[in-house]
């Protein structure tokens, strides 16, 4: 029998596999995916917070920005408060890439394969447990 720390790797690992494919018709990472799904429901987060809520480091979400920023999919704006506070913007170009048919249709497909064979029960009682393991491990921090 596995360990559990390396089964849920091993299915992290092959969500991201599957999303670089799911995503990559709409020519973006899975990466740059995660930053844009943040940012359709927390849109002017600061820097900071958007590396911590996405657990990468600050050279590699600078990185991803830089690519979305030249493809016109987020702006990078200095906060009026504090000027050495940059927040991000979602474009509206990315804004209307992301409520496309096509775009949710795809991602629709991915969470139906992901599921595929669950009940509804068992989606909903895998939902919970996930979101316990995340809670459980948080108190360690």
């Amino acid at each position: 029998m596995s360990h559990p720390t390396l089964e849920l790797k091993k299915a992290y690992l092959a969500l991201r596999h599957a999303l670089d494919r799911t995503v990559r018709q709409f020519n973006l990472t899975s990466a740059q995916f995660d930053v844009l799904q943040l940012l359709m429901h927390h849109d002017g987060l600061p820097h900071r917070e958007l590396q911590q809520r996405l657990a990468v480091a600050s050279p590699t979400l600078s990185n991803i920005l830089d690519v979305l920023e030249r493809e016109g999919h987020v702006e990078r704006r200095t906060d009026l408060s504090d000027a050495r506070i940059k927040t991000i913007h979602m474009s509206p170009q990315a804004r209307l890439l992301c409520a496309s048919d096509e775009f949710c249709s795809a991602g629709d497909a991915l969470v139906k394969q992901m599921f595929k064979g669950f009940s509804d029960a068992e989606r909903s009682d895998f939902m919970k447990a996930l979101k316990r393991v995340e809670k459980n491990l948080e108190d360690l921090i």
